[in-house]
């Protein structure tokens, strides 16, 4: 079964939000700047240049490397990159069958994954993204709410190109 272009678009939309820097943020009074993606980080420090996985955070949680409301933030980071990666795959499976319903819950995951990145950002710096700690700016999470939102609400049907549907006899 071959499947109009319309239900690829939302699959390569969600692979390219992982190439969208989330976050642009300064730790402190500028002890440490960095880049941030849905799935890895690259943070430049005087102790020098890093490239930070998620599963690196993951680590930096179970051994305790991380205090107060930085483990809850990054637990929310977390959370929200595999949200992301959940909706890749469901739009990815949206390929084989029932697009309309599995886009919009890909959508929704998205937008679950983008809503977390903003919390773990307002947990981490404040509602006005600047504190203590340094200061963040939010680049892609508008992308991500905008992306998701238009899958959301988008109609995405298949077409099947081999034969129509034959009606049924009962």
């Amino acid at each position: 079964m071959k499947f109009s272009n319309n239900t690829r678009f939302p699959g390569i939309l969600q692979a390219i939000l992982f190439f969208i820097p989330v976050n642009i943020y300064v730790i402190g009074d500028w002890l440490a700047s960095g880049i941030q993606w849905s799935l890895f980080r690259y943070q430049q420090s005087d102790q020098g240049n890093s490239l930070i996985w998620f599963t690196n955070d993951i680590a930096y949680i179970q051994q305790n490397l991380l205090k107060g409301r930085s483990v809850l933030a990054t637990e929310c980071n977390l959370f929200a990159a595999f949200l992301m990666i959940l909706a890749f795959c469901i739009l990815v499976f949206a390929l084989t069958d029932k697009p309309g319903i599995r886009i919009k819950y890909g959508a929704l995951c998205s937008l679950m994954g983008g809503i977390c990145f903003l919390i773990a950002d307002i947990i981490q710096y404040g509602i006005l993204f600047n504190g203590s700690s340094g200061f963040i700016i939010p680049v892609g999470i508008p992308v991500i709410f905008i992306a998701g939102i238009w899958m959301y609400r988008t109609n995405f049907q298949s077409t099947n190109l081999e034969k129509p549907d034959e009606p049924k006899i009962s």
